[in-house]
C-alpha cells in the first residue's frame, strides 16, 4: 500500500515538469495545439458546421450519479481505516518497560 501511495505521489508531482520539459523541446514560436504550416495551400471554400444544439442532461446525470460515487468512495475509505483500526491495531502490543 506504501508504494502504491509513493507511486501515486511521484506521478502526480513528476507529470507538470515532464510537460513543461516536453514544452522546452518544441520549435520557438508554436504550440503544441498549431498543427498547420504556413507553407499548406489554403482551401478555395471554408466550410463551417453549424454548431450543435446544447442538450440538456437529464438530473439523474448531474446529480444522483456523483453523488453515488462520492458516497461509495467514502464508504470504501471508512471500511479501509476501520479495518486498520480493529484488525491491525490488535496485531500488535506495546510492550511498557
Amino acid at each position: 500500500m506504501k508504494k502504491f501511495i509513493l507511486t501515486l505521489l511521484i506521478f502526480t508531482f513528476l507529470a507538470p515538469v515532464y510537460n513543461a520539459a516536453a514544452e522546452d523541446h518544441m520549435v520557438p514560436g508554436t504550440t503544441s495545439e498549431e498543427t498547420t504550416s504556413e507553407d499548406m495551400p489554403q482551401p478555395a471554400i471554408l466550410i463551417v458546421d453549424p454548431p450543435e444544439p446544447i442538450e440538456d442532461i437529464d438530473w439523474t446525470y448531474r446529480f444522483l450519479i456523483p453523488t453515488t460515487v462520492a458516497i461509495a468512495t467514502l464508504v470504501i475509505l471508512g471500511n479501509v481505516i476501520q479495518y486498520f483500526r480493529q484488525v491491525t491495531r490488535k496485531r500488535y502490543k506495546v510492550i511498557k518497560k
